[in-house]
């Protein structure tokens, strides 16, 4: 699995992907959890890569404290403000409730013991802390050949449905606050042009997103450390 993690991988379309998806769900964050989070606060991004989305939590607070960890050599991606740690979602080398908030965006489809990675998570947060953490929706594992097909991806393990979702948080001792299912419905709108591309183009991708975003992509959760 380690290979997947190297320069080339974060230079893909599948990763561009990957954080564009996240946009919807980060947008939620900034609204509802960015903007009210104490003076300095703490955040970690566990999985940062480019540190897409720490660098926009900057933009918008930039006395907040950041930090990222990933697997991979990610550090000419980042920025100064971003306190980075090489190292994976099991063994964070933070000590005990140190964070405000975690967010971790589409890794733990990528793990084995997803369990003891939220566990690691409700470790480092400080007492009623707020996690988000989104992964790909189950019924992306039936969508055609392409892009955003589940197993288009040849590292992930395990799609999440709403039921796993609110299992694996609940039992790792988090109060789910919010769940739902992302879709971008100005894609769905490109519906008629994306299925074009596939039969004109021959381009799958064009109509695995398009199914995606019909079935929904992906699946994120806010939830409070108990």
């Amino acid at each position: 699995m380690e290979g997947k993690y190297n320069k080339s991988y974060f230079d893909t379309p599948i990763m561009d992907e990957e954080v564009a998806l996240s946009r919807e769900g980060y947008q939620k964050i900034v609204k509802e959890v960015i903007i009210d989070l104490p003076k300095n606060s703490k955040i970690l991004d566990v999985g940062c890569g480019r540190g897409a989305h720490l660098k926009d939590f900057n933009k918008v607070r930039p006395d907040l404290k950041l930090y990222g960890v990933d697997i991979g050599d990610v550090e000419e991606y980042l920025p100064d403000f971003i306190n980075f740690y090489k190292t994976s979602a099991d063994n964070l080398p933070f000590k005990n409730e140190e964070f405000d908030f975690v967010i971790c965006f589409h890794v733990l489809e990528h793990v084995f013991n997803p369990e003891k990675c939220l566990l690691e998570f409700n470790r480092v947060l400080k007492e009623r802390g707020v996690t988000y953490i989104e992964a790909p929706y189950f019924k992306t594992t039936t969508i055609p050949d392409g892009i955003m097909n589940f197993w288009s991806d040849p590292t992930h393990i395990r799609p999440y449905n709403h039921s796993s979702f609110q299992r694996i948080l609940t039992e790792t001792g988090f109060d789910i606050l919010k769940m739902r299912v992302w879709r971008s419905w100005f894609t769905i709108l490109l519906g008629p042009y994306l299925i074009l591309k596939r039969i004109f183009l021959n381009d799958r991708d064009a109509l695995s997103t398009f199914c995606a975003h019909m079935v929904g992509h992906s699946i994120g959760a806010f939830a409070k450390k108990l």
